[in-house]
């Protein structure tokens, strides 16, 4: 008799306990640290070397082609919508060609090696000024679009597998958090990294824009390539893909079936309009102010508010989710840039007080520059939760089509704002032609930089409305994901029971073979620890009936 019930205790305490040493487990594997310190240094670095060429392009070329170059901003405008929106379709594509590539280098890295140095030399060639001297109006506009286009092409094949590293170098959430958040960080000041440049070059060339555009692109062109370079050699991809892979169709398909994706990519399409703020700070201190150098000083500051705002953003998280930090962000934003406006129109147009309080403006900037990114990991893990698929490819590739419209929208727009609001530009047959801008036209500059973006960026907050995914929602998404990741890890190292099958992902995220040895090691001692408390249980019922 006291053996049976030993056994009947033992059969009911033992699930209970090996519930929760799986329960365990799985929170150990969904713990685990997987990045090491070279992890984050040579992202940071491919990061800071992405941003460098693509804040050297975003934020100069337009003035480049309409005052060094002499092209019209009407067709410098056209040409950049366009072909944003050409060079944003084919990011799909390209995501879909990462999700079924196979190497041993993995599915992103293959990319940065081959498409680097080429997008950094075709950056060089747009800024050379020698090459458009003998070209008519003409042949300007035509090799404008042919060295856009090639740029836009080059600039897909890395930037989509850039993105996309966080998300397969880690499963564990806070490390992608975390390394998201530095790079970033990197990458604000890999944006202003072409300021630094322009404002040095200037003071030795005594403000000649060409030339010294000119030396900041052979610098970026350089080292920004080396640097992408460095980070694809030494990143690795730790998650396996997925054994089946994606057609084109379905890289398309993917943006309408994932919902909660969809509305993140609404949201951040309609996010152009603050962009006007950094572009337009070249306008504001050349033609309001009338000192070129002040740049810095506008910049800089800004830049320096926006990466607090991106060291703010882990922490903020933890204080809330990620979409009402996202609304609460866009609000400060928004507010700021409103309150210089009217600030400046009752009289407050000096320079220096300007420029502190878009300090105060662009802390905000940091934040939304960083959550999005969280945000679509979060899509991830949704969709491999409902689907059992993950489409880093396909959704880093959406998000970067998504950038570049919104960088087409944001530059097709403010060549016509500058239109209307009668912007002058230089006369090309003149030497050193400075136009005279009226004071319609100045207010109009400063509208662009403040007010315009202040209103009309608080659309990007209706579709984050409809957005679920929220801080409760992601954690049983999570802790999902990590019991499905230790049953593929258990199973592939054989010691998981042959009933477990199913479509699962495959990762390389496996358990070391001591893992699975002190799994093994705390059952067999769960065992003997329950069949002796069932024995004392069993002593003392039966102490009990005599």
């Amino acid at each position: 008799m006291e053996e049976n019930i030993q056994q009947e205790m033992a059969a009911d305490v033992l699930p209970i306990q090996e519930e929760s040493v799986s329960q365990n487990a799985s929170d150990e594997l969904a713990n685990k640290k997987y990045l090491k310190k070279r992890d984050y240094i040579f992202f940071s670095l491919a990061q800071f070397a992405s941003s460098a060429v693509t804040g050297l392009v975003q934020g100069y070329l337009l003035f480049f082609y309409t005052v060094c170059v002499g092209i019209a901003p009407a067709a410098v405008g056209t040409m950049f919508l366009v072909s944003k929106i050409f060079d944003g379709l084919n990011d799909p594509i390209m995501g879909v060609i990462v999700d079924r590539t196979r190497t041993k280098w993995g599915k992103m890295r293959p990319y940065l090696f081959g498409a680097a140095v080429p997008w950094g030399v075709l950056t060089i060639i747009m800024f050379m000024p020698s090459i458009y001297a003998s070209m008519g109006a003409s042949g300007k506009i035509a090799f404008m679009w042919i060295t856009y286009l090639l740029y836009s092409v080059l600039g897909t094949a890395v930037g989509v597998p850039l993105n996309g590293l966080p998300a397969v170098a880690s499963p564990n959430t806070d490390e992608r958090a975390k390394i998201i958040s530095i790079s970033r960080i990197l990458g604000s000041i890999g944006e202003q990294s072409a300021l630094v440049l322009l404002t040095l070059f200037l003071i030795l060339t005594n403000d000649n824009y060409p030339n010294s555009y000119m030396l900041m692109a052979l610098i970026i062109g350089i080292l920004g390539p080396l640097f992408m370079v460095l980070g694809a050699k030494f990143v690795k991809e730790r998650l396996e893909p997925t054994s089946r892979t994606p057609n084109v169709l379905e890289g398309f398909k993917y943006l309408f079936k994932n919902k909660q994706f969809l509305l993140l990519i609404c949201s951040n399409l309609l996010t152009f309009f603050r962009n006007f703020v950094s572009a337009m700070i070249i306008y504001v201190v050349s033609y309001i102010y009338a000192n070129g150098s002040l740049q810095i000083i506008f910049s800089l500051p800004g830049a320096v508010a926006s990466m607090i705002g991106m060291m703010l953003a882990p922490k903020l998280r933890k204080l809330m989710d990620s979409k009402k930090l996202f609304i609460l962000a866009t609000i400060w934003h928004s507010v700021a840039l409103a309150l210089i406006f009217f600030i400046y129109i009752i009289g407050g147009k000096a320079w220096w007080l300007v420029a502190i309080l878009m300090f105060v403006a662009m802390i905000p900037v940091g934040i939304l520059n960083v959550i999005p990114h969280l945000m679509a990991t979060d899509t991830l893990d949704y969709w491999e939760d409902k689907t059992g698929d993950r489409c880093e490819g396909i959704t880093f590739s959406l998000m970067s089509l998504r950038s570049k419209i919104s960088s087409g929208l944001k530059d097709y727009t403010m060549s016509y704002l500058l239109v209307f609001f009668g912007f002058s530009q230089a006369l090309p047959f003149l030497n050193d032609h400075t136009p005279i801008q009226s004071d319609f036209t100045k207010l109009g500059l400063f509208s662009i930089y403040t007010i315009i973006p202040a209103v009309l960026n608080l659309i990007s907050i209706v579709p984050i409305l409809f957005y679920k995914l929220s801080g409760k929602k992601m954690a049983e998404i999570q802790g999902r994901l990590a019991v499905k990741r230790l049953e593929d890890a258990k199973r592939l190292e054989g010691i998981v029971d042959e009933e477990v099958k199913g479509e699962t992902d495959v990762y390389s995220v496996v358990a070391e073979e001591e893992r699975k040895q002190q799994l093994q090691e705390d059952m067999s001692n769960i065992k003997k620890e329950v069949t002796t408390d069932a024995a004392e249980i069993a002593q003392a019922q039966d102490k009990e009936e005599k």
